[in-house]
């Protein structure tokens, strides 16, 4: 009641071995509400240090399989950033499988990390293509800190929270 989600946790003695005992874990989130699509807006890191296989060529493999779970409900998008912010794809119908990956597969790192600039881009987006009763996310997919414009988690925090209160909320 009047939780995220609940826990409920037993222990008993193991019947196939008494020296042990086993421990379960139910847990119990509110019943998904349905969503009227996803626009979601990609902040991605494309600075110098992005650059090894487990960071941007790995986030790359990754939206082969998102892609995959895209219907004609929902909104794809996709903003960088390094020493500026760039919008790779814009209100892209997600099944558009085709277009979204070669956004993505396109992207190549370099540079420093302008995340203000790139946070502001996407929230400018996200509410460009803003669903009513949708899930409006934007997915931060970052190495690191951010070390050009808003750099304090305070600023940050301010930040992404006035825009959370707009119904677009920050994942990272």
């Amino acid at each position: 009641s009047n939780e995220l989600f609940g826990v409920t946790a037993k222990i008993f003695d193991c019947p196939w071995n008494t020296s042990n005992v086993l421990l379960t874990l139910t847990l119990q989130a509110e019943d998904a509400v349905k969503s009227s699509g996803n626009n979601l807006v990609f902040l991605i890191d494309v600075s110098g240090s992005m650059q090894s296989q487990d960071k941007l060529p790995l986030l790359k493999t990754a939206f082969t399989y998102l892609t995959e779970t895209l219907t004609s409900a929902d909104t794809v998008s996709i903003v960088t950033y390094s020493g500026q912010e760039s919008v790779v794809l814009e209100g892209c119908k997600g099944t558009y499988t085709d277009r979204i990956l070669s956004a993505v597969n396109a992207l190549g790192a370099g540079g420093s990390t302008n995340g203000q600039a790139g946070l502001q881009k996407a929230y400018e987006i996200a509410a460009k293509y803003y669903i009513q009763g949708g899930n409006n996310r934007i997915i931060l997919a970052s190495d690191g800190d951010l070390n050009v414009g808003i750099s304090s988690p305070e600023q940050l925090k301010q930040f992404v929270s006035e825009k959370r209160d707009a119904g677009i909320y920050l994942t990272t």
